[in-house]
């Protein structure tokens, strides 16, 4: 086993002690929702990035709303299912794809996967102030209020991660990713899965 393997391992095993065993679904954000649709960027995107998914007319996605926690059955008005998550892939070809992972929050607790585990034990403990008052993007991450929305298609994701673009001259920059989704969107979808209100997806 590498030492990338294990740590990951470690990790899941920690969001296991946090929420609980639940075959079948995914440790973190268990509860979501999939859909398919078509990705096709505005004209001034292409001016920022070489990328295929941007340079091309579509691209076709398969896209992921989600809850926050590991609990599948979270009621979709708590706020503890905050932040929400979207997960958009970029089908580029046969086997062949990009990602984005974001979420409803700006920024992230930790810069680190250590970091993430120490602030995921602190956690379960149920007073992680000892790690919050060395960690002061933690604390902030935590504080931030972070409201139920009225509808994942209507909120603000912002990407967890930052992408380094490279435009066709040349032009090289770094950045994080917020967007919104358009309402061009044609969904009308509901879901409920445990108690509480349904959210539109």
């Amino acid at each position: 086993m590498t030492r990338s393997s294990s740590s990951q391992t470690i990790l899941l095993a920690q969001l296991d002690a946090i929420f609980g065993l639940h075959p079948g679904f995914r440790p973190a954000h268990a509860k979501g929702a999939m859909l398919s649709g078509t990705f096709a960027p505005s004209p001034e995107a292409r001016s920022l990035t070489r990328a295929p998914h941007v340079t091309r007319e579509s691209t076709p996605v398969t896209v992921r709303f989600s809850d926050g926690t590991g609990l599948p059955l979270i009621p979709d008005n708590l706020p503890d299912a905050n932040p929400r998550g979207l997960a958009i892939r970029f089908h580029l070809a046969d086997r062949v794809h990009t990602d984005i992972v974001s979420h409803s929050t700006v920024g992230f607790p930790t810069r680190t996967g250590q970091e993430f585990l120490d602030f995921l034990r602190a956690a379960a403990t149920g007073d992680p102030s000892a790690f919050l008052a060395t960690h002061p993007a933690a604390l902030a991450f935590v504080q931030t209020p972070k409201p139920s929305p009225a509808s994942f298609a209507t909120e603000a994701y912002f990407g967890v991660t930052a992408f380094r673009f490279i435009n066709q001259q040349g032009w090289r920059g770094t950045a994080g990713i917020a967007f919104r989704l358009k309402r061009a969107w044609n969904i009308s979808t509901t879901r409920q899965l445990g108690e509480g209100r349904e959210l539109p997806v």
